[in-house]
């Protein structure tokens, strides 16, 4: 999990005013008040930081390049102690400061003592009790329009969200027109609405409005951006990071008790992290938003797969839409099988009885009431070449990723496309697996370990978004595994994610011919336990008959080695 904890001070309303110590705040004179502390512990991050002030008179910005203090935490009930390093900032206001950090992930659910102790004069100490918030997952929910506006929920399960960052994955920026950009679309906290029933926690956020507004504002309305995925990342933090009813003002943040857990000082310590979760808008909302879209409605949804007899249809987005007169055809759509008035919710299967089969070199088309193309399906002309199983189509649901041959002549083939298990109206499992994703550790230094099971395969990789799979991080041989280590460009967040094991396969192939190259294993996996891994026990069970019935959570992480479960064995989470 190399990430570090995005900001020093959250840009929420919250600590949003705590962010400039370079004017002077008066305090309380003659206590014994010694150090102001501002920041927040990030249980989803490898590194944390706390900026720490001197109380001299006032609270200033120390211009000494190194401060006169220690800095500890430790966290009550386990004894884990953590020294923190002194760094000279500069800010971009222009002040200086000093910012302790520690190469650090704090349990989840654990609670943590900050301590600042003077090194001269009367040897003063300041300290911060944190209680640090279980990590969690977003889930996104049905929108609703109301004046042609999209809201979107999002709900996640924590003891309290304060509020979040909306972001956009687009492409055809100005700036970088080739590339994945992502925007941070500016939401105040008090423009979501947030409800919490039981400790589960609904935001509603108000996508199309703002991020019109925004695209507007930025001239970016319009111009032929193409949105890949929109982002919300609750901000989830501890009970104790309340802000008071009445909100911040700089005379309150001084005021012992007011919103302070600081001891022996000022200012506030709390605990929080980013639960994101992502999703793709449907055309409609994406083209009133002010991207460029092809214009169908039902343009998220693809042909997924293919079998003797049937076709089946899959809505990769999550809002429902209406299929009633549309085409489903191997050949012209007058030779098809034309749908009844029909309407496939969000994520939803449908499968279309017809003269259908898994045929070389044969493509299956979606055609709209106009005859115009929707979304095709094509089945390679080599199928007879690698393993070949009863159906074809995507793996996981709904993804494709085209990747040109080895000469230009060749148009390759689809890294999420191939031999699959007959599965209609399920998600789909491919036929030929032959290596499995077998074990994820993302605290510290984080790893993912790969099981063989076939002996035809030649080489896997991984990749965490189906964007980057051309630049999979490749794995290393370690006893009988491949290994792939985290780094910058394969980040496995705490938080959970995705991960998708790109292979090579299949018998030698003759000269200037090359062996098949596709996902052959996805793993979703949910928030982890520092010291803690998930995987399977025993090692690479995939029994298709019970969907990943080895799977558990709670393990000891054994890079390179058979895995084992923990004392506290649970069954899989996600």
């Amino acid at each position: 999990m190399l990430r570090t904890a995005p900001r020093l001070l959250i840009g929420l309303a919250a600590l949003a005013l705590l962010g400039g110590c370079s004017d002077s705040v008066d305090p309380t004179l003659g206590t014994a008040q010694a150090f102001s502390l501002y920041g927040y512990l990030d249980p989803s991050a490898d590194r944390q930081a706390l900026r720490v002030a001197p109380i001299v008179g006032t609270i200033v910005a120390d211009t000494a390049r190194t401060l006169a203090a220690t800095v500890t935490s430790e966290e009550l009930g386990t004894g884990r102690t953590v020294a923190w390093r002194d760094s000279f900032v500069s800010y971009r206001d222009g002040s200086t400061g000093h910012v302790f950090v520690a190469d650090y992930t704090p349990t989840p659910g654990a609670t943590v003592e900050v301590r600042v102790a003077e090194t001269t004069g009367e040897g003063r100490i300041t300290t911060a009790t944190v209680e640090v918030p279980p990590l969690a997952q977003s889930a996104i929910g049905e929108p609703t329009v109301v004046a042609g506006m999209t809201t979107y929920t999002v709900t996640v399960r924590a003891p309290r969200v304060i509020g979040g960052t909306l972001r956009l994955f687009v492409t055809g920026l100005p700036s970088s027109p080739a590339d994945t950009s992502a925007l941070v679309v500016p939401i105040e906290p008090g423009e979501l609405e947030l409800t919490d029933r039981g400790g589960e926690w609904t935001v509603r956020v108000p996508f199309l409005e703002a991020t019109r507004d925004f695209l507007e504002a930025e001239d970016l309305f319009g111009v032929g951006l193409t949105l890949v995925e929109a982002e919300f990342a609750p901000f989830v933090t501890s009970t104790g990071w309340a802000i008071p009813p009445g909100g911040l003002d700089d005379d309150a943040i001084v005021e012992p008790g007011t919103f302070s857990n600081v001891v022996g000082g000022f200012g506030f310590v709390g605990s929080g992290f980013e639960a994101p979760v992502r999703w793709v808008p449907s055309p409609g909302t994406q083209s009133r938003a002010g991207f460029a879209v092809e214009g169908d409605p039902a343009g998220l949804v693809v042909v997924n797969e293919v079998g003797m007899g049937f076709v089946e249809l899959y809505n990769s987005s999550i809002e429902p839409v209406s299929l009633g007169g549309y085409a489903v055809s191997a050949g012209a759509p007058e030779a098809g099988v034309r749908l009844p008035p029909t309407v496939l919710d969000g994520r939803a299967f449908l499968v279309v009885e017809g003269p259908f089969s898994v045929t070389a070199s044969t493509t299956i088309t979606l055609t709209n009431l106009s005859g115009q193309e929707v979304h095709r399906l094509y089945i390679d002309r080599d199928i007879d070449a690698e393993p070949r199983g009863p159906a074809w189509g995507s793996y996981p649901d709904g993804l494709s990723y085209p990747i040109r041959g080895a000469v230009p002549s060749d148009d390759g083939h689809d890294l999420f496309r191939g031999p699959l298990l007959l599965t209609p109206g399920a998600p789909n499992r491919p036929y030929t697996v032959p290596a499995v994703i077998n074990e994820i550790s993302t605290s510290g230094e984080g790893f993912v370990e790969v099981l063989r099971q076939s002996s035809l395969l030649a080489s896997v990789s991984l990749g965490t978004t189906p964007r980057n799979l051309g630049l999979a991080e490749a794995t290393q041989v370690e006893g009988d595994f491949f290994v792939a280590d985290e780094t910058e460009h394969f980040a496995l967040e705490q938080t959970g994610g995705t991960l998708y094991l790109l292979a090579s396969y299949g018998p030698r192939p003759d000269p200037g011919q090359t062996r098949p190259r596709r996902v052959v294993d996805a793993r979703s996996y949910g928030p982890q336990t520092p010291g803690r891994s998930v995987g399977y026990v025993p090692d690479g069970l995939d029994d298709p008959r019970y969907p990943d019935p080895g799977w558990q959570v709670d393990l000891f992480p054994t890079r390179g080695r058979p895995n084992a479960a923990s004392g506290r064995l649970a069954t899989r989470s996600e």
